[in-house]
């Protein structure tokens, strides 16, 4: 194990920590600031995709892009330290901060990073200490590349947008305004501040600044700046040739002597506003050591506190101390999403369909507020063909797809569901499933397989053929998309792969590929919908239902399907999609016992076919039909294909009887445990690319 746990609250101590991949996502609870940092102090600050304060940064610009780092050069009659740079250091994080102690032959140094639970600041606070027997000068220098505009301009008119800057060169930092946002689709007037402030101790000024990469760099480059070497001098006003450049905060301080074991510290604050007024207010708030370790302290007990709603008190204490994290992962999952993170660097911000129900749930155990109406909206977002909308904007509403491409996942109907349950199993609120709300609608139809192209609506609302906004119950919301999926098979009968499941990789097979682990699912969910159906059933013995649902419903109407015939599947499906291209809103109501009889037999049909089809000699089930239509797992020659997602879902799904999980448990450890790593491969080495199934 790599690090040592130094307390009962999560915070962790690593030696020599520049040799791991090691980083550290800060922030508030509101996310209203999103900072990355490692142990050399590289990592972004951002408030979204379009507002970043220094380079975007993905995982391999943590270790070598020194454009990205909050640098801190001191310089003595020996040598150049640069805090970027390994000395013997020591690497501590807790919630939510870093520490990094670094000693040298001379000095003791420890730089702490943090953002206070309510401030949307980065805070740096570096601490020099004398730990030799002579008196040591010191010629402290700052440098912190600021980039401030949107990631899209890292290749798209990077040097065009730096012609942008305008710089105002302040008693205790630098603002820099660009004067517009460059955009070839219009472009508009900036009115955002990007900032960073300093200062010695007790709010003592620097002495100069280098406020552009030319200016600092002189002519030398990153690793060896004139100005470091006193070839450039600082200036305290700002020069003509400054604007529309790349800037940078790299301030002068003033020459120290420190005496042995006498000390001096410097603090900078990071950050991202519109007014002005904003900043100066976080520098009185910060402006002083003393109100640093306060702010500190405050920030530590917040996050305990916002953690104690779960306690854990194993035996293990690494184990209780470790789980310290993982509670705190779902929040920074929902505040980071998929885009802001040096590992998770796609998209561009806004939350996908998984994200909004894996944040409820996260909700559902550290938020106090009302859920009720969060889970309400997210429904919003179905549409009747049992699709949805991919992509939720921070205003909460919903579009498309990230990419503008027509596509869906399979796997997406599992999750609401799923967190539905979690949520009335805690608060036994079933008045949930009977309360009404909106679905999506826009030119996507018949799960992307066509497109509306007369749909010309801006509020994405489905409305029935009378042009009125179209309103069902939550149960209905449920039902539509688990029983779409029900019918939704191939040529195996099984759920269609479609272009992709839960595993995103798989998404090469949308034309016969399909997706046996997720069947399951569905099939899961189908029978425990009708747990809550009977708990719901001393509320009301009826509800009521869009009619055109009844196609699915078939037990209950007179045309029932042939289930082990696909084709018979296929057929009612597209007939439900012809009927739902123009819907009149009626409703038909329906006794409860009735649906839950109708939902029963869905989910044992699609058990009993998967136990009796899928489950191999090898001791493990098939989860996947390729685009060839061919068996993804099992025994092929000499190569032995197995992947551990599938089995997990089979096991969660409860379709894996009690023998067959002793297998599968086997199987695991015989093709997919690595001794050496002491853990479980995903799948094993299916030794060629798989252009028929995925790109993982």
């Amino acid at each position: 194990m790599i690090y040592k746990f130094i307390d009962k609250n999560g915070t962790f101590i690593v030696k020599n920590p520049h040799i791991y991949k090691l980083y550290l996502p800060l922030t508030n609870i509101k996310g209203n600031l999103l900072s990355s940092i490692s142990c050399n102090f590289s990592g972004d600050i951002k408030k979204d995709d379009d507002h970043f304060l220094n380079i975007p940064v993905s995982i391999e610009d943590i270790r070598s892009n020194l454009l990205c780092r909050r640098d801190f050069f001191i310089k003595t009659e020996k040598e150049t330290i640069r805090l970027s740079f390994p000395y013997k250091d020591t690497l501590e994080i807790g919630l939510l901060y870093q520490k990094v102690i670094k000693k040298t032959q001379d000095f003791i140094i420890e730089i702490l990073n943090f953002i206070p639970y309510d401030l949307d600041v980065e805070v740096m606070h570096i601490n020099i200490t004398n730990i030799s027997k002579n008196p040591q000068k010191i010629i402290p220098t700052s440098f912190i590349p600021i980039y401030a505009r949107s990631a899209k301009n890292l290749r798209d008119h990077r040097h065009v947008t730096s012609l942008l800057n305008r710089i105002e060169l302040k008693d205790y930092g630098i603002l820099v305004k660009p004067t517009m946002i460059f955009d070839e689709k219009g472009h508009k007037e900036n009115k955002t501040i990007y900032f960073v402030y300093g200062w010695e101790g007790e709010s003592i000024k620097f002495m100069g600044q280098f406020p552009t990469l030319d200016y600092f760099f002189g002519k030398g480059d990153i690793l060896k700046p004139e100005s470091i070497e006193g070839k450039v001098k600082p200036v305290d006003k700002k020069l003509d040739i400054f604007d529309g450049k790349e800037t940078c905060a790299a301030f002068r301080f003033n020459n120290k002597i420190l005496k042995p074991n006498e000390s001096n510290n410097y603090t900078f604050i990071f950050g991202i506003e519109e007014k002005e007024e904003k900043i100066n207010e976080y520098f009185l708030k910060l402006n002083s050591p003393k109100k640093i370790i306060e702010k500190l302290n405050q920030t530590k007990s917040f996050w305990i506190d916002y953690l104690s709603n779960i306690e854990f008190d194993f035996e293990d204490k690494n184990y209780n101390n470790w789980l310290m994290w993982v509670k705190l992962q779902p929040t920074l999952r929902k505040l980071f999403g998929c885009s802001f993170l040096p590992h998770f660097d796609y998209g561009k911000g806004g939350r996908g369909w998984r994200d909004l129900w894996q944040d409820i749930i996260s909700l559902l155990f550290f938020d106090s507020g009302d859920i009720n109406e969060l889970i309400i909206n997210n429904f919003r977002g179905i549409r009747l063909d049992g699709s949805n909308a991919t992509i939720i904007t921070k205003d909460m509403n919903f579009i498309s797809d990230r990419n503008s491409i027509s596509r869906v996942w399979t796997d997406h109907g599992v999750w609401p569901y799923l967190t539905l349950r979690l949520y009335i199993n805690k608060t036994d609120d079933l008045d949930i499933l009977l309360k009404e709300t909106t679905y999506f609608y826009d030119h996507q139809l018949k799960r992307a397989k066509e497109i509306n192209l007369k749909f010309s609506q801006n509020d994405f609302l489905l409305r029935t053929n009378q042009n009125k906004i179209y309103y069902g119950n939550i149960l209905e919301h449920i039902l539509i998309q688990n029983l779409v999926q029900f019918f939704n098979v191939g040529e195996h009968n099984y759920l269609k792969l479609e272009n992709a499941d839960w595993n995103d990789g798989l998404d090469m097979a949308s034309q016969r590929g399909e997706s046996i682990a997720f069947y399951c699912m569905y099939a899961f969910n189908l029978e425990d919908i009708c747990n809550i159906l009977e708990r719901l059933k001393k509320k009301t013995k009826k509800v009521s239902l869009l009619k055109e649902l009844f196609i699915l419903l078939d037990r209950i109407s007179s045309k029932k399907v042939d289930y082990s015939d696909y084709k018979d599947k296929q057929k009612i499906l597209d007939e439900y999609f012809k009927s739902i291209e123009n819907i009149s809103g009626e409703k038909i109501e329906i006794e409860i016992d009735l649906l839950i009889k109708d939902l029963k037999e869905k989910a044992n049909h699609i058990k009993e076919l998967v136990r009796k089809n899928e489950f191999l000699k090898e001791g493990f089930f098939n989860g996947y039909y390729d685009n060839k239509g061919n068996r993804v797992e099992g025994k092929f020659k000499n190569i032995t294909k197995m992947m551990l997602q599938s089995q997990v879902f089979f096991i969660l799904s409860m379709t894996a009887q009690k023998e067959q999980i002793k297998k599968i448990y086997k199987s695991v450890k015989k093709y997919l445990y690595d001794k050496k790593l002491n853990g479980f491969h995903l799948n094993t080495d299916f030794k060629d690319i798989y252009l028929d199934f995925g790109r993982a």
